[in-house]
């Protein structure tokens, strides 16, 4: 071995040496020994830091250092800011403050913002919420840390962050932090001032707080999607607050099969569940039954798909998976009947059909019909289930 590549390997070794005591002192917290070490040894601690190989302060959170040694370290490694991005995969991305959350380690949270750490910093685009939804760790305490820091609340929508969040999570961003600190300090000035306020003057300072949070028609198509029914509740509890009882238009546009790809029953649930005030939101019973009415000939498009193209399979499914909507569905004028007669469908379909519309008597038109169509068995099949 020559004298260069000896002189190497010795450097190379001196470095792990140090390396591993320094990360020793680091781990017992002990600040003395830990400078006593680096000035003895003349070490910069800046050149352990390999981007996104290693990197002190990511180690020390990782470890739940104490807040004094975090500082020391920001200090002595010479960063430019605390606000950076370490890579350890492509799809892990960590910044000190996002670890300190997910390790719910809150005093080195607060310690990393007193270091110019910026709740609002993003990686990638993404903001810190869904940082910590990537990373399983998006709950009530984080959420409520990271909005007691100065967290912009506009983010709240940013990649459908909504339909992300738990009902709790979802309750204590729209009912605990509608009103900040800046505003309930202007209204303390404006008490303690005796400032006169008109009645229209203190509704648009109230009315320009409370709508901070913009409720998208993406919260309400992520919660309908998801069934999701709480979350709907927390939502129009909020929109109850801004928006002065608004009628459930923006909801109920979700139902639209077009519109959500919702599936009648889940539809169907859901009025049923407003109906009955199991989900408490503002709806008066005339715009009630117009949503029930728009389902029932949503209901009947269908039916008269599957007649229409003797789907007879795609009928039997339809009946079986909407049996609870058909079993509630009140009287109506539309003929089953009449329209199943004339495209030919079998008389077993037409047995189901009567069991969900059933019929007091046969009508001439049906007789004439099953005459015309050869098929006289059918008004036997009616018979027998005659009310």
């Amino acid at each position: 071995m020559n004298n260069i590549n000896k002189d190497k390997l010795e450097n190379h070794l001196i470095i792990n040496q140090n390396r591993k005591i320094i990360l020793q002192f680091l781990r017992n917290n002990d600040i003395k020994k830990l400078q006593n070490f680096i000035i003895n040894n003349n070490i910069k601690l800046k050149s352990f830091n390999v981007k996104n190989k290693f990197d002190f302060l990511i180690y020390a959170i990782s470890k739940n250092v104490s807040p004094s040694m975090l500082s020391f370290l920001f200090k002595k490694c010479h960063y430019k800011t605390i606000n950076y991005k370490f890579v350890l995969n492509e799809k892990n991305i960590l910044t000190p403050l996002l670890l300190a959350l997910i390790k719910s380690n809150y005093v080195l949270a607060k310690e990393i913002i007193k270091n110019g750490g910026d709740i609002n910093y993003k990686m990638v685009n993404c903001n810190i919420l869904y940082c910590l939804f990537k990373y399983k760790s998006l709950n009530s305490k984080n959420v409520k840390f990271v909005l007691n820091h100065g967290f912009n609340i506009n983010s709240i929508n940013d990649y459908n962050l909504i339909s992300y969040l738990t009902t709790d999570t979802l309750q204590l961003i729209l009912k605990n932090y509608i009103f900040d600190n800046a505003f309930v300090l202007n209204m303390l000035f404006i008490y303690v001032n005796k400032l006169k306020l008109s009645e229209k003057e203190l509704n648009d300072l109230i009315s320009s707080e409370t709508n901070k949070i913009e409720v998208t028609d993406e919260w309400h198509q992520n919660a309908l999607l998801d069934s999701k029914y709480n979350d709907i509740e927390e939502i129009y509890y909020y929109k109850d607050i801004n928006y002065n009882r608004y009628e459930l238009k923006q909801l109920l546009s979700c139902l639209e099969m077009e519109y959500a790809f919702l599936r009648i029953p889940e539809q169907y649930r859901l009025l049923k569940q407003v109906e009955t005030q199991q989900i408490k939101i503002p709806m008066t019973r005339k715009y009630l039954n117009k949503q029930f009415n728009k389902l029932y000939r949503l209901l009947f498009r269908f039916l008269n798909y599957f007649i229409d193209y003797k789907k007879l399979h795609g009928l039997r499914e339809f009946f079986r998976e909407n049996e609870s909507v058909f079993r509630d569905i009140p009287f109506t004028k539309y003929d089953m009947i009449t329209y199943a007669i004339k495209r030919d469908i079998s008389n077993h379909c037409i047995n189901r059909i009567l069991t969900y519309f059933p019929v007091s008597e046969i009508k001439d038109q049906w007789r004439e019909i099953a005459i015309e169509k050869k098929n006289r068995s059918v008004i036997k099949i009616i018979q027998k289930t005659l009310r």
